[in-house]
């Protein structure tokens, strides 16, 4: 059963503003530091499902009997706990449901009451808000005119407040933070998942002879998960004496006993939730980060999110790695304590409260970099650029911000940026701006014969020539500098020289563009342009556009336009390189990106940015 938001108010440490979850999303993540109540939204529903799995009754709201410790109520007070649950509008339904109100059609939300005093919870649901029940027993058979009569079964709503809660108990699971298949435990609960019963699951799957492929399935399955998350190709998944086997590709046999810790952990959890795929799980996980590298973390929530679609997940955790994979798909709630020690959960729903999040787990931007990469560029229009081609490249995979950002040198500036500390105290040390660099700067030449000349660019030779001094006393266990900066200089003359000719000069004899006159009183003269056809435009390797594209113009009465003038057309063309490169992305593609050597360059960008 799906659900949209959570109130909780009054449970443990959540007082009366406590928790307020809405949007819920495939994957949710509640992120804060050590004792801030994350876990008390899990320890919650458990306790819950506990006492009233088993008292679900038709046609009367469900009261249960329960014995409320004041240490489960916030600041040991003895006030009512509330809770209230919306479900979502998208959940499925079979005609042999016997549901009066549909989620689809009206809002529904499960609504419980603890009181304390009385050690009493009541279980209700509301429809557009109104109680379906009232506190006499009486169901609303009328929502709109508010008439409350006795319930009987030919009454709209008289199965609904058994039938949402039965399906949404039903569809939680709590996964044990300590997961061990061997270990003996006494827990009965099928809905709490704590790795002992894992082997029987598996075995009973593998008998059973009347459904071969869902055994074959299972391994299928498990073995393409596991060579992702340990980068190591697994061939072959079985049960050898009581025990899961798992053969990789280099021989090597291990049991579920012989592995590390966390890779058994991800063994087991996959496993069981495979085993349950095909049901309607909200899966409660408390810090799937334990004992696990922060790339498989990350890898284990991608597969819940890819792979795993009938579930939704509730992860705890402490781990900041996890907000890197933040997606339309995910949402991430904050949690922290106040000064009179309630616990908060809140929305991250701004880049502030992401950095409140980070600070609160005590993790500094020299710690994780804002972006895995900068891109150094001479000027805005470079970036549009770049941009397009990185989208281009990688599939629209790669996300400014996230895996790369921009930064502009100005052209010369670059002469004054270093990648060490001690070789000139006045420049500035691009390696501490991020882990990983790439500089692309124009050649600026207007020949082969000048690109050739080690002359050329005096500014960026040496800067190479300061990674090359870098290399010699900065070396790790398998990298250099040279693997975290990698300079790119132009093949032709600027950025603009690796756009298709003929999409080029369509923009550029665009209206908005397209210059109709130049100079002012009697000096007016009117424009045209020599030819139409891309093929009158002149614009090769070591060409400035500008100027390729003033020499495309004469006077209306068709005599040559003066020096003076070309030089004015370029510099109008000059000054609107950014509008330009902003009309030329949106109709540039993958089709436009073979000129000179651009295709080689990029795919060793997208590369160096991946990494």
């Amino acid at each position: 059963m799906k659900i949209d938001s959570i109130k909780l108010c009054g449970w443990r440490s959540y007082d009366l503003d406590g928790v307020d979850i809405k949007d819920l999303k495939s994957i949710n993540l509640l992120i804060g530091p050590n004792n801030s109540g994350k876990s008390n939204l899990s320890k919650y529903f458990n306790y819950l499902k506990s006492i009233a799995h088993e008292n679900l009754l038709t046609g009367k709201p469900i009261t249960v009997a329960t014995e409320l410790d004041e240490s489960q109520t916030w600041n040991w007070g003895k006030d009512k706990i509330e809770c209230e649950i919306i479900l979502s509008k998208d959940n499925n339904f079979t005609e042999n449901d016997k549901v009066s109100y549909r989620t689809n059609e009206s809002k529904v939300s499960l609504d419980c009451c603890h009181n304390v005093s009385s050690n009493t919870s009541v279980l209700n649901i509301k429809i557009n808000d109104k109680p379906i029940f009232n506190d006499r027993g009486q169901i609303c058979s009328n929502l709109k005119a508010d008439i409350w009569v006795d319930p009987t079964d030919d009454v709209a709503g008289f199965n609904d407040n058994e039938f949402y809660w039965s399906r949404f108990l039903t569809s939680l699971v709590f996964v044990d933070p300590i997961r061990h298949h061997s270990r003996n435990s006494n827990n009965e609960k099928n809905y709490y998942f704590d790795g002992a019963k894992i082997i029987k699951e598996l075995d009973k799957l593998r008998l059973n002879r009347a459904t071969p492929s869902k055994w074959a399935g299972y391994k299928r399955q498990i073995k393409k998960w596991l060579t992702d998350i340990l980068a190591e190709e697994i061939v072959n998944i079985d049960i050898v004496d009581t025990d899961l086997s798992i053969e990789f590709r280099s021989g090597l046999s291990f049991s579920l006993d012989q592995l590390g810790t966390g890779v058994s952990q991800i063994v087991m959890l996959l496993s069981h939730l495979w085993i349950n795929k095909d049901k309607n799980l909200n899966v409660f996980l408390e810090e799937p980060e334990a004992n696990l590298h922060p790339e498989a973390v990350v890898k284990l929530v991608n597969i819940f999110e890819n792979e795993l679609h009938s579930h939704r997940f509730f992860i705890t955790t402490h781990s900041p790695s996890l907000i890197d994979c933040l997606n339309e798909n995910w949402a991430i709630y904050r949690t922290l304590k106040s000064d009179n020690g309630a616990s908060l959960i809140t929305p991250n729903d701004n880049v502030i409260k992401h950095y409140e999040t980070l600070d609160s787990l005590g993790v500094k931007a020299s710690q994780i970099l804002q972006a895995n990469t900068v891109i150094w560029v001479e000027g805005p229009s470079d970036r549009v650029y770049l941009k397009k081609w990185i989208d281009i490249f990688s599939d629209e995979k790669l996300k400014e911000g996230k895996d790369y950002s921009f930064l502009y040198f100005g052209g010369t500036n670059l002469a004054s940026f270093t990648a060490l500390d001690d070789i000139d105290q006045n420049m500035i040390n691009i390696l501490s701006t991020s882990r990983k660099a790439y500089l692309i700067a124009d050649s600026d030449c207007s020949s082969q014969e000048e690109r050739d000349n080690d002359a050329f660019k005096a500014y960026l030779n040496s800067m190479l020539d300061r990674l090359k001094e870098a290399n010699i006393d900065n070396i790790g266990l398998d990298s250099s500098v040279e693997d975290y900066i990698k300079v790119w200089i132009t093949d032709g003359r600027e950025i603009e020289n690796y756009i298709d000719k003929n999409l080029l000069f369509e923009v550029l004899t665009q209206k908005g563009f397209k210059r109709e006159s130049i100079g002012k009183g009697d000096n007016h003269k009117k424009l045209e342009l020599k030819g139409t056809q891309p093929s009158d435009f002149i614009f090769e390797k070591f060409s400035s556009f500008d100027m390729a594209i003033s020499n495309c113009y004469q006077y209306q009465d068709k005599t040559k336009i003066d020096n003076t003038s070309i030089n004015n057309i370029a510099l109008s063309y000059a000054n609107k390189k950014v509008s330009i490169a902003k009309s030329v992305v949106k109709i540039l593609d993958k089709n436009h990106c073979s000129v000179l050597d651009l295709k080689k360059k990029m795919e060793v960008l997208v590369d160096f940015i991946r990494r």
